[in-house]
């Protein structure tokens, strides 16, 4: 029986190709679309949930209140790991973790052209690749990082510095200093995983580094410690003892408060970055869930609207005692074949698309996870998913025809799913012009938060990274690189613009709050390079000699300074200018206080071979700035040979800024274009059936004398009857969500009426354009013709 209702199918599916066509692209394309989305979405929820422990590891998380804002900590000292494992029965293991905030350089010494900066560089205790679930290709987890200067190495890595040969026992040389020794190979680490690490040094070598790094072991909070636990029911009793763990090392904040985290929820939750951003994430499983509703109701409308094209077969099969049961099954083989077939074409589309979908969101994704339990299960939930539901009303309706009805003629006035049919283009349409109202407000939100006042100059602004391998030369590194005919001004500072920023914490002078303040060291310079505006500028120029802070107008507010601020004490340095606001790290953040430490000997904050900082280079827009991007090169070769010349651009990092933003733009312009297609893929069907089933109506009419506008008047009127109600429900639900999407921006778009107007008036353009080829085909149709028709 099932083999006779597959050959039926099959023969409806042929004998009907321009709807079966439409049919299976648009569910196949839908299909397509949300297979890729909920790739993207599953690939964040899956982040580190393939580590055998996973559940019961836990990071340690402070949070102090300071300046009536939250501030949350995860570095610690390195005793805080060992003293809770001593003191808590429910603590089984634990991993101090030092990830590396800057690049490090690392050279093969036997090959001298392998001198890289490497940014996923860690270090970790001996326990690291017993507590995570990291497999070792070439070592034993047990012994692998237990010497000091021990590394393991990814396969990328190892390839990377050693080609075909076998790395284990060979070194690679630490920032020209320090030999490690290679004792094991790491598997690349998952795409889904926190730590994405190409290098992973033994934790005890830190102290032998140097005197700095020797202080930071003993005292400075600068290690993460993950805590596996006995089971997930000790958390509230672990918790308990941090504080009293961490008070017995000497090194811990009594002021803060201290609670675990789970480590598989990070990603998703207070991980500092945006590629975790757990409300993107959810608006784009809302998104893929609409554009395949939107591709099974076309189906659905497609497959009602030309129910009239099958009541005769119905009436026969009934009269011919066919139970109701049977009907529905047929009908619900023919929706069960073509959602197959969908199914099969969308992962040509995927295939074709995927690529571009990774380059538009920055994704890297293993293939190993598409063939994962989970991400293929979500590929089977949406083929039963869209084989009920594209199968469930059609089988319904068109097994529900009455056969006397049917074989008497009357069903064509009372046809059945009309109403329905309307409701899903409304769905569809709404769906579309509340995407479209969504895709423009995203749009002007983020290019009113690029082309914000910054207070600040980043145009043709070249950042250099320097360290303490140019110590006692940037003097005249510096001098050379400012003697470049196209560089306008240099300039230094300790951090740099948009890329993070240093604290310290103050109280203010009239309520003895705490605040925090942020800074940053820089020469006399600074101000002029990037075109900071003062509100007070200093008197004289012995403050750029050094021993002095600038501050801006927040700092004053934030501060409490009463009366003229120059020569108040600000952190131990007198307040010696005032600057006008200026960001100095994302738009999107409140505004905070700042402040600029002077230092007239930059030389001597680059003495230790561990400090770092920014040279700013001003470049003529008129110049050839790749040509004196090769110059520069030179000149750092010359004082830096041991490492290797990196640059970018401030307004670079300050877009870098916007990158969920960003993302989200692009995502909504595809997507929209996604859900318009396939609305007028089920528009231009509906109208083609229309203009079929009036044929005769036509040609009666023209032969009385209509127009073509009248006759392309009478098939389009409905349609946008419906498209206006459309316009009517997708304003306020666009407005809702996009109105409460802008509340989480300090400075924002006041969104406008126009928005909705443009989206209503492309809604309609695009109604016109899809329905307008069948309309006029229709209407200049030989009404002779038309009147044979059967």
């Amino acid at each position: 029986m099932f083999r006779n209702y597959l050959k039926i199918a099959a023969r409806n599916i042929w004998k009907h190709k321009d709807y079966s066509f439409i049919n299976i692209v648009g569910l196949a394309m839908g299909m397509a679309v949300s297979m890729l989305i909920l790739m993207f979405v599953m690939h964040e929820y899956s982040y580190d949930k393939f580590h055998k422990n996973g559940n019961r590891i836990y990071s340690i998380l402070a949070k102090v209140k300071m300046d009536e804002r939250d501030i949350q900590f995860r570095s610690f000292n390195s005793k805080i790991g060992p003293q809770l494992k001593e003191s808590t029965p429910e603590i089984q293991d634990f991993v101090r973790i030092k990830e590396s905030y800057q690049p490090v350089v690392l050279k093969n010494p036997e090959n001298a052209s392998s001198l890289f900066s490497e940014p996923n560089f860690m270090f970790a205790d001996p326990s690291f690749f017993k507590v995570f679930s990291f497999k070792l290709k070439e070592g034993n987890i047990d012994n692998v990082l237990n010497k000091p200067y021990a590394l393991v190495i990814s396969e990328q890595a190892a390839k990377k510095y050693f080609g075909e040969k076998d790395p284990i026992g060979k070194t690679l040389l630490y920032e020209g200093k320090h030999l490690f020794e290679i004792t094991g190979i790491a598997e690349n680490s998952p795409s889904n995983s926190t730590f994405n690490f190409d290098f992973v040094a033994s934790i005890n070598t830190i102290p032998q580094l140097s005197e700095q790094d020797k202080n930071m072991w003993e005292h400075a909070g600068a290690f993460t410690t993950y805590l596996l636990l006995d089971s997930e029911n000790s958390v509230k009793k672990v918790e308990k003892k941090i504080l009293a763990a961490g008070i017995a090392t000497d090194d811990f904040d009594r002021k803060a408060s201290y609670s675990l985290e789970g480590f598989t929820t990070i990603h998703l939750g207070n991980n500092f970055v945006d590629s975790g951003n757990i409300k993107l994430i959810k608006i784009f499983a809302g998104i893929a869930s609409l554009i395949l509703f939107l591709a099974l109701f076309n189906y659905m409308s497609l497959t009602t609207a030309r129910s009239t094209q099958r009541a005769k077969e119905v009436g026969v099969r009934k009269a011919a005692g066919a139970g109701r049961n049977s009907l529905v099954k047929q009908f619900y083989t023919e929706s069960v074949l073509v959602c197959c077939i969908a199914f099969c074409l969308s992962f040509g589309f995927v295939e074709l698309m995927r690529q571009p979908f990774y380059n538009l969101l920055n994704l890297k994704i293993d293939g190993s996870f598409l063939l994962s339990p989970s991400f293929v299960g979500v590929l089977a939930g949406i083929l039963l998913f869209s084989a009920f539901v594209a199968g469930s009303y059609p089988a319904l309706i068109l097994s529900g025809f009455s056969p006397i009805e049917v074989l008497k003629g009357r069903l064509g006035s009372q046809q059945k799913g009309t109403a329905l049919r309307k409701i899903f283009m409304v769905f569809q349409f709404t769906v579309s012009i509340a995407l479209i109202v969504c895709s423009l407000i995203v749009r002007q939100q983020l290019s009113f938060m690029q082309n914000v006042k910054l207070g600040l100059n980043k145009d043709q602004m070249l950042n250099i990274p320097i360290s303490g391998s140019i110590g006692k030369n940037y003097f005249s590194f510096k001098n050379e690189i400012a003697q470049l005919a196209g560089v306008e001004e240099v300039a230094f500072s300790s951090t740099g613009l948009y890329k993070g920023y240093s604290m310290f914490f103050t109280q203010n002078k009239s309520t003895n709050k705490d605040v925090s303040v942020s800074y940053a060291e820089v020469d006399a310079n600074y101000m002029n390079t990037l075109g900071l505006a003062w509100k007070i500028k200093p008197e004289g120029t012995s403050w750029k000699n050094g021993h002095g802070i600038l501050i801006n107008e927040y700092a004053v507010k934030e501060l409490g300074l009463k009366g003229n601020p120059l020569g108040q004490e600000v952190f131990k340095r007198n307040v010696v200018g005032i600057l006008k606001n200026f960001h100095f790290a994302s738009t999107q953040s409140e505004k905070l206080p700042m402040g600029l430490f002077i230092i007239s000997d930059t030389t001597n904050n680059l003495a230790d071979e561990q400090s770092s900082g920014i040279l700013f280079a001003k470049m003529d827009p008129k110049s050839d700035i790749v040509e004196k991007i090769k110059s520069i090169e030179n000149i750092y070769k010359k004082y830096s040979a041991d490492k290797p010349f990196e640059y970018y651009f401030l307004d670079d990092a300050f877009n870098d800024t916007f990158k969920t933003e960003i993302r989200m733009s692009k995502m909504f312009t595809v997507f929209t274009a996604f859900a318009i297609f396939i609305a007028c893929m089920g528009l231009f069907g509906l109208i083609t059936f229309t203009a079929e089933t009036r044929t005769k109506e036509i040609g009666i009419r023209k032969v009385l004398g209509a127009s073509v506008v009248s006759v392309v008047a009478l098939l389009s009127k409905d349609f946008f009857k419906l498209v206006l109600i459309s316009i009517a429900l997708a304003a306020p639900i666009a407005w809702y969500f996009m109105n409460k999407w802008l509340q989480d921006f300090t400075e924002k778009i006041e969104i406008s009426w126009w928005v909705f107007a443009a989206a209503g008036i492309m809604a309609i353009i695009i109604t016109l354009l899809t329905v307008s080829f069948q309309s006029i085909k229709a209407a200049l149709m030989n009404p002779v013709k038309s009147l044979k028709t059967d």
